[in-house]
């Protein structure tokens, strides 16, 4: 083999394993984008599942909290808002990374039935 050859095979090799390392690289924060995203849902289940328990709709406002889950605090607010019939109202819960309330990590909405 000649030098210019083993040139030639060592560039070949650098591209492959930078290629291979950013691919690695967007998988890993894939994971984790999946990971916060399926905790964030979690804690809208609950937030939902907590107000059809305690059977009360939200005000028209925005309702804020937090909640910790996996050594993480989530910040969540919900609110209602009027439909077409007045025996249901529709529940928007959002759930984000930080108290800014700035972008929504899930936004999840469901109907709670208003008992007359």
């Amino acid at each position: 083999m000649t030098i210019l050859e083993v040139l030639v095979a060592m560039a070949v090799f650098a591209m492959v394993s930078v290629a291979l390392l950013s691919t690695m690289n967007n998988q890993t924060f894939g994971l984790q984008r999946l990971e916060e995203k399926t905790f964030a849902t979690i804690v809208a289940d609950n937030q939902l599942a907590e107000l059809e328990m305690r059977q009360t709709i939200p005000s028209f406002s925005w309702n804020e909290g937090s909640e910790t889950m996996v050594d993480r605090e989530w910040f969540y607010r919900y609110k209602s808002e009027e439909t077409q019939d007045d025996s249901f109202v529709a529940v928007t819960i959002q759930v984000h990374a930080t108290k800014d309330y700035d972008d929504p990590i899930v936004t999840l909405m469901t109907h709670l039935y208003r008992k007359k």
